[in-house]
């Protein structure tokens, strides 16, 4: 079985590419608003060069003779083609320190939604055996982490959210995808950004809600098996009985004796 995130070998960790592409989104929102901090290149530049760094050593645990690589370098991801999206979002991080602000240059905010989009899928390729190997509670756990940060996106992106408060409830109802209206992304960046929180938050609620409703399904499953192994015990109690007196009435017909009486079945 894939061995679990805490237990993988340094050049096989995840943990590296995952940080240094969650640090990047910040640097991404930051482009679109009206006054870019300079923390956002630097961002760009260090998250760059750690992905390039985390594929290049991937690539020489690939390479190297032996049985160096197993299983496990596949829990996340580690196929031919995730290896060199990953070559292609470390240069393409690196890249976009040195392009114009998203909200000066449109060619500029196409190229960073297109990468944004590769992030997601190798954040969700990273990430998946976190979502398949929990239970309930780190799912509710994991659920309200992100829409306590997509809250805090908001409330960051967003000048017609004026509270935190306003932030997590537009973040749970766009996760939800209910849409009451009360609170609605006014600006650019915070209209991108309830994209992708429809896009990750909505599937980690179906993932909790799923869980929930196997849960009683569970349990009514285990009621079933209960009933099921009750009557066959029953059964095996019932035969047992009857081949008792079986096995009676054959020693008492060898022995010249008359058969015992039937012994009544057990309902």
């Amino acid at each position: 079985m894939p061995r679990r995130f805490g237990r993988l070998d340094a050049a096989h960790s995840p943990w590296p590419m995952l940080i240094a592409l969650t640090a990047s989104v910040p640097a991404f929102y930051d482009s679109m608003m009206p006054t870019p901090a300079t923390w956002a290149t630097w961002m760009y530049l260090l998250s760059g060069t750690v992905v390039l760094v985390s594929a290049w050593r991937v690539r020489r645990a690939l390479q190297a003779p032996g049985p160096a690589v197993n299983e496990q370098s596949h829990t996340w991801g580690h196929h031919p083609m995730e290896l060199r999206l990953d070559w292609f979002l470390g240069a393409a991080l690196l890249l976009n320190a040195v392009l114009p602000q998203s909200n000066e240059s449109e060619p500029a905010l196409i190229w960073r939604l297109a990468i944004a989009v590769l992030m997601l899928y190798r954040l969700l390729k990273i990430s998946k055996p976190l979502f398949t190997e929990t239970g309930l509670a780190r799912l509710l756990g994991m659920g309200a982490t992100v829409i306590g940060l997509c809250g805090i996106g908001f409330y960051w992106l967003d000048p017609g959210v004026t509270s935190l408060h306003e932030g997590l409830w537009l973040a749970f109802s766009t996760a939800a995808t209910v849409g009451y209206g009360d609170v609605v992304p006014s600006s650019t960046a915070s209209r991108v950004f309830s994209v992708f929180v429809v896009l990750l938050g909505y599937g980690l609620l179906s993932l909790v809600t799923a869980s929930i409703a196997a849960m009683f399904v569970g349990t009514q499953e285990r009621k079933v098996e209960r009933d099921i192994l009750r009557d066959m015990h029953a059964q095996i109690r019932s035969l047992r009985q009857e081949i008792t007196s079986l096995r009676d009435e054959v020693h008492a017909l060898r022995a010249g004796r008359p058969a015992p009486p039937d012994t009544p079945e057990s309902p």
